[in-house]
């Protein structure tokens, strides 16, 4: 099984998507569920999203294990949704890194992955860095600028790293 532990903050939204988004207000909400889609919705960008999708067209049998800090606040039901919203097969999430009280990302990720041994590859997808320079797991990180969040240049990174075969698309503007 290959695994992605993605994060949210800083990967499928960024500073800039907040920074043009401060003057939106969401529109009031009947229920307590689509409120909280609302505000999930809200806090993606869709061109994060878009470069997400391309990573999981490209490498079909990834699954999404969420590190993401919004994993404490959410249900796994309600990523599936915003997934689906984004036109994202929501089915690919699988599960959530464990919180520990005062636990570091990278021991969450070591944490999952000692649960669950079928993990052929695995790779942690964050704007901060998870692992210290010495560990050896630090080959297994790409980190995002928080200015801009996710983008092509991490998703081939991605892809190659569980297609090593992959060639970036040419195009010519």
């Amino acid at each position: 099984m290959n695994i992605l532990f993605l994060d949210f903050d800083g990967v499928l939204n960024s500073k800039q998507h907040f920074l043009m988004d401060e003057e939106k207000e969401l529109p009031g909400q009947e229920t307590l569920i689509m409120a909280d889609f609302e505000f999930m919705k809200s806090g993606i960008n869709a061109n994060n999203m878009w470069c997400l999708k391309y990573i999981l067209n490209n490498v079909p049998d990834l699954k999404i294990v969420l590190s993401t800090s919004w994993r404490t606040h959410f249900e796994i039901e309600q990523f599936k949704e915003l997934f689906k919203h984004y036109g994202l097969d929501g089915e690919r999430i699988i599960g959530k890194t464990p919180k520990k009280f005062s636990s570091e990302r990278m021991h969450e990720i070591h944490l999952w992955l000692e649960d669950n041994k079928d993990v052929k590859k695995w790779i942690a997808l964050d704007d901060h860095a998870v692992f210290n320079l010495e560990d050896p797991d630090k080959q297994n990180e790409v980190l995002t600028d928080s200015w801009n969040g996710l983008t092509m240049n991490e998703a081939f990174k991605i892809i190659k790293h569980f297609k090593p075969d992959f060639e970036e698309p040419v195009l010519y503007i």
